[in-house]
């Protein structure tokens, strides 16, 4: 269950990023009653959709924060509240990998092929 989740902040363990790609393939599968036309456009919604369904989530993370006299964003706070160790080697990795080769279209290329991943799903 989410007993070893249980001590992060609920908008890193909860799957809510799901939810709006969740809502177009049901409304594709309901006005279409076609499981093809739900797995090619449904299922490309749901990828394109993930990453946006992000930004209402991680929004009041940029408000300010004074913390001991310093200020901060809440995401600068929560960063380090809860230390991510793999961070700097996995920049590492994708800095000496192909996905540097897009330049700063990384999440838009990323987020179309995970619709077409959904798709071939």
């Amino acid at each position: 269950g989410f007993y070893w989740w249980s001590h992060y902040p609920i908008n890193f363990v909860l799957p809510s990023t799901m939810i709006p790609g969740a809502l177009i393939m049901d409304t594709c599968l309901l006005l279409t009653r076609n499981w093809m036309i739900t797995a090619l456009f449904g299922g490309g919604a749901f990828g394109l959709l993930f990453y946006p369904g992000n930004w209402p989530i991680f929004g009041p993370t940029h408000l300010p924060l004074v913390v001991e006299g310093v200020l901060l964003s809440l995401a600068d706070y929560t960063g380090f509240l809860y230390v991510r160790t793999g961070t700097p080697e996995y920049v590492r990795l994708i800095e000496q990998g192909s996905l540097r080769t897009f330049g700063g279209h990384t999440t838009v290329i990323a987020a179309f092929f995970a619709a077409f991943v959904s798709m071939l799903m």
